[in-house]
C-alpha cells in the first residue's frame, strides 16, 4: 500500500477516533452529573461506550488488514486478504480533498495540548459543552502544562490506536501491537494482566476524567488510590492526554490526577487539548 495512502488512511482514523472519544466525554460527564457522583460502578460499566460503539460498527480485522506494512504482504496471504487489497486503487484527487479537509480540523502539534504561555494560573475558561459553566486555571494545572507540544517534530510509518471493547482478548496481538512506532491508548485502559492480547507499549493515553470514578471508585480508600497511582506510573515517559475542559463535574478528579503526578514525580508528560480542536469538533 503505497506511503501516501497509509498516512492518510491513519490520519483519517486518528480524527474518528478524537471524535468519537469527545462525543463520550460529553456524555457520560453529563451522565455522571446526573448520577450523583456515585461512589458504585458495575465492571461493565467500566468500558467507555466509545469502544462498544466501535466494536458495533467496524470490522475488527479490516484496519489490521490494511494498516499491514507493504513488506510484510507477499504470495502466503490469505484469501480474504487478498481481496481487500486487490480492492483498492489509489484515488488522488479524493486523497487531496479528505487531507485538506481533516486539516481543517486536526494539526496535531498546535492541537494535542494548550502550551504554557498561553494561559496562567487563575485564567478563567468556558466549557465546551456547557458554555454557562467556567473553571479556573490551577497552579498544578499550570505546571503540568507543556511548554513545546508533545507532538512536535514527531512523524511515525505505523501506529496502532488500541480501544478497551475486550475484541482484543484472546488474540496474541500483544507483540504486533508492540511492534509499531507509536501506539495510542484510551482511558488508563490497564494492559499488565492483558499484555499478550493488547502489548505492552504506550506512547499516548486518554484520561477522560470520570474513569477516576468509574474504573478507581473516585479514590475513596488508599488502596484505590494506590491502584489509580500504579496505573500513572506504569505510564513511564508516555503522553497523558486530559480533556480538562470538556463538560462540568471533571475538575476535581482532573485535579486528583495532577496532584499525584506532582507529588510522585510520575514520569509522564501530560497534554491538554486545545481549546481550538475542542470547538472545532463541537461546531
Amino acid at each position: 500500500m503505497p506511503l501516501v495512502f497509509r498516512t492518510l488512511l491513519f490520519g483519517f482514523v486518528t480524527l474518528l477516533v478524537v471524535v468519537l472519544i469527545i462525543d463520550d466525554i460529553a456524555e457520560v460527564e453529563e451522565e455522571t452529573a446526573n448520577n450523583g457522583h456515585s461512589k458504585k460502578t458495575n465492571l461493565h460499566r467500566i468500558l467507555p461506550k466509545l469502544h462498544r460503539k466501535a466494536a458495533e460498527h467496524v470490522d475488527p480485522t479490516a484496519l489490521t488488514r490494511l494498516s499491514k506494512d507493504a513488506n510484510h504482504l507477499g504470495p502466503s496471504y490469505n484469501n480474504t486478504a487478498k481481496l481487500y487489497s486487490n480492492s483498492w486503487t489509489f484515488n488522488k484527487t479524493l486523497s487531496n480533498l479528505i487531507r485538506k479537509n481533516i486539516l481543517r480540523f486536526l494539526d496535531p502539534e498546535r492541537d494535542i495540548s494548550i502550551l504554557k504561555g498561553t494561559l496562567k494560573p487563575g485564567d478563567i475558561i468556558h466549557y465546551v459543552f456547557d458554555r454557562h459553566s467556567t473553571t479556573n486555571i490551577s497552579e498544578n494545572l499550570y505546571r503540568l502544562l507543556p511548554t513545546v507540544s508533545p507532538m512536535k517534530n514527531q512523524h511515525h510509518r505505523r501506529c496502532a490506536i488500541v480501544g478497551n471493547s475486550g475484541i482484543l482478548l484472546n488474540s496474541s496481538c500483544g507483540s504486533e501491537i508492540d511492534s509499531h512506532d507509536f501506539v495510542i491508548r484510551c482511558n488508563l485502559a490497564p494492559v499488565e494482566e492483558y499484555y499478550r492480547d493488547v502489548g505492552w507499549r504506550t506512547n499516548l493515553v486518554t484520561m477522560n476524567p470520570s474513569v477516576v470514578q468509574r474504573a478507581f471508585q473516585d479514590l475513596v480508600s488508599e488502596e484505590w488510590r494506590d491502584r489509580f497511582l500504579k496505573r500513572l506510573q506504569s505510564l513511564s515517559g508516555s503522553v497523558l492526554w486530559i480533556p480538562a475542559f470538556m463538560a462540568k463535574g471533571g475538575e476535581e478528579r482532573v485535579e486528583w490526577a495532577l496532584r499525584l503526578i506532582l507529588l510522585h514525580t510520575v514520569d509522564v508528560r501530560t497534554a491538554f487539548p486545545s481549546l481550538r480542536l475542542l470547538h472545532a469538533v463541537r461546531g
